[in-house]
């Protein structure tokens, strides 16, 4: 039998497109933020959720450098991809699932270690019958600004059980 990626079961899966975005967001909260495969890569976790909104935190560490010396872009670009999902996912009834076709991201001011921990927090801003939007900020705890975003999500099919 196949092992499932850390962080994923095919229950999750099932329960997402059973239950609901945000259902499926507050159960992930509730039992301890359970992370992705791609959150456990990078060391983030859902902090918070509601209605058109997430909030994801991380740690910038050493192992996220590039070779500038400081933290990779694609740390702040993969928060900002997965709040600003998420956020629209939320929203999201039973079976329907949105995935991201457009990202837009601004870089204000390098990452590094010594910033401490980072959140990136997301909220939709359009939601429609087949495309939404949302928009979202990289931030220290006192609110200095590290990057910003937004998206363009789209409906597709939801993942076909695998046999």
């Amino acid at each position: 039998m196949p092992r499932q990626p850390v962080g994923r079961t095919k229950r999750s899966k099932i329960d997402r497109l059973a239950s609901g975005g945000l259902a499926y967001f507050r159960r992930m909260l509730a039992d301890g933020g359970r992370r992705t495969p791609m959150a456990s890569l990078l060391n983030f976790r859902l902090l918070e959720v509601d209605e058109g909104r997430v909030v994801f935190g991380a740690v910038p560490a050493r192992a996220h450098y590039n070779g500038l010396g400081v933290v990779h872009g694609g740390l702040a670009a993969t928060l900002l991809d997965s709040a600003l999902g998420c956020a629209i996912n939320t929203m999201a009834p039973p079976g329907k699932v949105f995935t991201t076709l457009e990202l837009k991201i601004n870089f204000t001011r390098p990452l590094t270690r010594d910033v401490g921990p980072v959140r990136c927090e997301a909220r939709v801003i359009h939601l429609g019958s087949r495309v939404a939007t949302a928009e979202g900020r990289v931030v220290d705890k006192r609110g200095k600004l590290y990057a910003h975003g937004t998206t363009t999500c789209i409906v597709v099919a939801p993942p076909r059980p695998r046999r």
